[in-house]
């Protein structure tokens, strides 16, 4: 029994001096993170200023919610305990504290933007749930709101993929998803810091006793013009669609707006997964970047580009004529001009200015599809901008291997005609539009459209001839200043402009059927894009209007009153509104705002009442 007893004793020491002296510091840094908390102190973001300095966005105080999962006892508590207080519905709860637990060595962020009887609920039963804690944080702020809501993006909860990829990251925290706040992640979002803290047995913190500081997000200042961004949200109001405004001269964006937008509040925290899925099954699509991810068929602003295209390669001269009857015979299929009756004879200015279907109709006849395409991608179609934000859409400009490859059959010539107006199978975004036009009014040279200095890249010189630029100039310039111009009714602003109208068919017309007597869904995409001042340009604008029908009374006064807001800063923008044909009582878009349909103040009605719609 003394052997035995013996025998036990030196067990026993032996444990005692593993435990004490081989293990002496395994114990230790176990006892020190007993009473030590390891909290995250966030990095602020940085902010966003326009080219003027004035604040795009900002941060504003905040609280969250921070989760230590190696503390949690009772699961189940915590869980009813959080849907309680109302900070999610049960399934999402459920979801946050399983990946909670995948990243235990960490405190998670369970939720942020803590109202205030949340914040005293928590702190209330502190003694109870002593693995949550109330931390002070930031939350992004847009004093613009949904104006710039698809220009600043959206933030959103960093991935599993994210976190192995970047061990800077966190998880919970919240990281750039689309727009300037995912293009600029690596200078807005800065790098978390640390603060480590004495804590008692109820988990109350008692003192700190070191602290990592965070390295705050970098400011950013873009090219963005928010007085011009304003400008077009309000008028835009109640309209579904885009504008897109940049300097020809070197491609920096003024503006870029998409309509409808989504209020940017909800994404400066953790979304809640109802309200992702009601924005996602909206039919105007808030979230969809229409300036740069939307496509649309040109219409008729595609016919300064192919009259640039047969100038240069010699198809056609300015004085070249044609004559328009009102309708065409092409390979056996009539081809009606919008206006009925013809234009008459008309030339290279004329058929600009008057937008005659006709002549582009010969034109695209006479030189076929792959010419027609290669000028079209001389001026950026088909391809994208480079603008630094994620997501563009690439475009379409057809061939006939797109044709075999995507459709199963050959090229058609009958659709090269269509092609010739802006119809068909060809597709462009606002924004490659707008660059388009940069080309035709800064002597030649495709730019790069980009938000930064950093991102600006030379111009391309594309080769044309200066005289083909200045016939193309010469025809947009009749076409808002002209006596037959297609948006001549905005020729008498104290700010000049020049442009080309478009309109492009989202179903086949019937005949005898006026745009505005159709379905809003099934009239026409109203657009415009110009530039002033017609001399010197040194604003383009591009504007798309979802089923706005007649493009000279929808998208034109849209772009006139960002060229009087930039360019004669007294006049009165309001007084340029979208002028509807009587009768017309239809909202512009299924819900949206009763103030789009308001019919013209009798400022703007003295202004168009010296000429008739335009129809091109």
């Amino acid at each position: 029994m003394m052997l035995l007893l013996g025998l036990m004793f030196l067990l026993l020491l032996a444990r005692l001096w593993t435990l004490q002296v081989l293990q002496t510091e395994r114990w230790r840094r176990a006892a020190e993170n007993n009473r030590l908390r390891r909290l995250p102190l966030e990095a602020p973001r940085g902010t966003v200023t326009d080219v003027r300095g004035e604040i795009l966005l900002d941060n504003r105080p905040s609280y969250q919610l921070l989760l230590f999962p190696e503390e949690m006892k009772d699961p189940a508590a915590i869980e009813k305990f959080l849907i309680r207080i109302g900070i999610a519905d049960e399934a999402e709860i459920r979801a946050r504290l399983a990946r909670a637990r995948k990243t235990s060595h960490l405190p998670s962020i369970i939720a942020d933007n803590l109202r205030w009887p949340q914040v005293a609920a928590i702190a209330a039963h502190q003694a109870e749930h002593g693995e949550l804690q109330v931390h002070p944080a930031t939350r992004r702020f847009l004093p613009e709101g949904p104006a710039v809501a698809h220009l600043v993006g959206q933030l959103g909860e960093v991935s599993p993929e994210q976190l192995a990829a970047d061990p800077t990251l966190r998880s919970g925290q919240l990281v750039g998803r689309s727009g300037l706040e995912r293009a600029y992640q690596d200078v807005l979002g800065g790098i978390p810091g640390n603060l480590v803290v004495v804590v008692d047995a109820l988990g109350k913190q008692v003192s700190s006793l070191d602290q990592e500081s965070p390295v705050l997000g970098q400011p950013l200042q873009v090219t963005i013009d928010l007085q011009l961004q304003r400008e077009a949200a309000a008028a835009m109001t109640g309209q579904v669609g885009a504008v897109v405004a940049l300097d020809p001269r070197d491609g920096a964006v003024r503006v870029l707006l998409s309509q409808p937008a989504f209020d940017p509040d909800l994404f400066a925290g953790h979304l809640e997964p109802a309200r992702w899925r009601e924005l996602n099954d909206d039919p105007l699509k808030p979230l969809h970047n229409r300036a740069l991810q939307a496509l649309y068929p040109p219409g008729s602003t595609i016919k300064p580009i192919f009259a640039a295209g047969a100038l240069h390669a010699g198809e056609r001269t300015p004085a070249d004529g044609a004559s328009c009857s009102g309708a065409v015979t092409i390979y056996g299929h009539p081809y009606r001009c919008w206006l009925r009756g013809g234009h008459g004879g008309v030339n290279l200015y004329s058929a600009i200015e008057a937008s005659c279907d006709t002549y582009f109709y010969r034109l695209a006849q006479d030189v076929g599809l792959e010419k027609l395409a290669a000028w079209a991608r001389l001026f950026g179609l088909g391809a994208a901008t480079g603008i630094e934000l994620p997501g563009e859409s690439s475009g379409l400009v057809p061939s006939d291997a797109w044709s075999r490859r995507v459709r199963g059959h050959p090229w058609y010539g009958g659709e090269t005609i269509s092609v010739g107006i802006g119809q068909g199978p060809i597709l462009a975004t606002p924004l490659q539009l707008a660059v388009a036009y940069a080309a035709l009014v800064n002597g030649g040279h495709r730019v790069t459209p980009h938000l930064t200095a950093r991102n600006a890249k030379p111009p391309v010189p594309l080769g044309l001839e200066p005289e083909v630029l200045a016939a193309v100039r010469r025809g947009m310039e009749l076409v808002v200043n002209g006596g037959s111009g297609t948006a001549r009714r905005w020729g008498g602003l104290p700010a000049r402009f020049a442009g080309k109208t478009g309109t492009s068919q989202v179903v086949r017309k019937v005949e005898g059927v006026r745009w505005y007597e159709l379905p809003w869904e099934q009239r026409h995409h109203a657009l415009f894009v110009g530039y002033a001042p017609p001399e010197t340009p040194t604003l383009v604008v591009a504007v798309v209007v979802e089923h706005g029908g007649d493009a000279s009374s929808v998208a034109a006064p849209i772009a006139a009153r960002l060229f009087q807001k930039a360019f004669a800063p007294d006049f009165d923008t309001s007084t340029l509104r979208p002028v509807f044909p009587d009768g017309l009582a239809a909202a512009p878009a299924p819900g949206a705002s009763p103030d789009a349909t308001d019919r013209p103040t009798p400022a703007a009605a003295a202004l168009v009442a010296k000429s008739q719609p335009g129809a091109a």
